[in-house]
């Protein structure tokens, strides 16, 4: 039944064993053409059967009625069944790269529809098993205005940085950085198409990337499928095809294409004993070849200086303005690596030589240290 207004919606009547149901959906979340074509085949048929049983001998209502249970079983079993796909969450993307160098949001995008929560960076520890495992983050980053810490962070260091540090209090001390592929609700979605993993990074300390199914507690029992991940000082990119993820053999075995086939997130977790401690650098993660290297760090150990000084810039346009600055000398760096633009300044710097992009701007001169990411459009 159409309605007036903006939308429409639906009153699907549905004739059931017990009488009348109604479905009541609108355009966005009703079944399937196909599902609702079935669960009317059930109605009609069933509509029709009552008129027939009412037409009979009585002798032959057993039989009628026998084989018409045995039918709308199978139908409404074809119904359910495509219901469900119905309301299964959709495929990801065949492939996709994350690049600190890039990305101002601390988001992996996957090809999830529930953008507004998947692919954000989160962090864990064994917090809850009575451990006391942390990360420790770089001095001066602050939370967006919208509770974002990660935005930031990768903003800042073209990646996520931090100092990972086993604690006492758990026999098996961990902590590890995520992200949930298709939604904050940790849905398991197919993404056997990825091949794999790869990803460039700079770590002292060796780490894991985990695979993190949905429902891990009954189907691997904890006992996730791992890739090792061999600790690096200087950046490098490594790639793990699914062959390299293997099981604990501690937990509950399952196999790797059941696994793909439900993975709710993807973590890179790090191991070891209470005292052991590391530096790391994630710059990039992707599905398998799709990395290609770490961007150097942009700002380092300025950045505490920066965030703790009243220096300030702000684009416009292609106007750059300053604030706190009496006369400073300003660099634009290009993705390269090169001085694009060099001037002395005090108020404002012109860009609009530049060709879009995005760039990192570094101030420098007597108590003034900045550096920052822009966007030229």
């Amino acid at each position: 039944m159409e309605t007036g207004g903006g939308g429409s919606e639906r009153n699907v009547p549905i004739l059931g064993w017990s009488g009348l149901l109604l479905k009541k959906c609108d355009e966005s979340n009703c079944f399937s053409k196909k599902v609702f074509f079935l669960l009317f085949v059930l109605a009609y048929r069933e509509k029709k059967d009552i008129f027939a049983l009412n037409h009979v001998p009585s002798g032959g209502l057993s039989q009628i009625k026998k084989e018409r249970d045995t039918m709308n079983k199978k139908i409404t079993l074809a119904a359910l069944a495509g219901a469900a796909m119905a309301f299964a969450q959709g495929p990801v993307d065949p492939e996709f790269l994350w690049d600190g160098a890039t990305d101002t949001q601390g988001q992996v995008i996957t090809g999830s529809t529930e953008t507004k929560t998947s692919g954000y960076w989160y962090d864990y520890n064994d917090k809850n098993d009575g451990g006391s495992s942390a990360f420790t983050f770089p001095a001066g980053i602050e939370a967006n205005t919208y509770g974002n810490f990660y935005g930031p962070l990768v903003e800042a260091y073209y990646g996520i940085k931090a100092t990972i540090t086993m604690g006492e209090g758990y026999d098996y001390p961990y902590a590890g950085i995520g992200f949930n592929i298709w939604s904050e609700d940790q849905e398991g979605v197919d993404i056997s198409a990825w091949g794999g993993i790869c990803l460039a990074y700079e770590s002292t300390i060796g780490f894991g990337i985990e695979l993190g199914v949905e429902d891990e507690k009954n189907v691997t029992g904890y006992d996730n499928y791992k890739a090792t991940v061999a600790k690096s000082p200087s950046a490098t990119m490594a790639n793990f095809a699914w062959a390299k993820f293997s099981q604990g053999e501690w937990g509950k075995v399952v196999s790797i294409d059941d696994v793909l086939a439900k993975t709710a997130a993807i973590k890179l977790k790090f191991e070891g004993t209470a005292g052991t401690s590391g530096n790391f650098r994630i710059c990039q993660i992707g599905s398998l070849n799709k990395c290609t290297k770490c961007e150097a760090e942009p700002i380092g150990a300025i950045k505490s200086v920066a965030a703790a000084s009243s220096v300030k810039a702000q684009l416009s346009g292609r106007v750059l303005s300053f604030q706190g600055i009496s006369s400073a000398k300003a660099e634009v760096i290009n993705l390269q690596g090169q001085v694009v633009k060099s001037a002395t300044v005090s108020t404002s710097m012109d860009l609009s030589s530049l060709d879009a992009g995005i760039y990192m701007v570094r101030v420098a001169g007597k108590n003034v240290n900045l550096a920052q990411k822009i966007v030229l459009k």
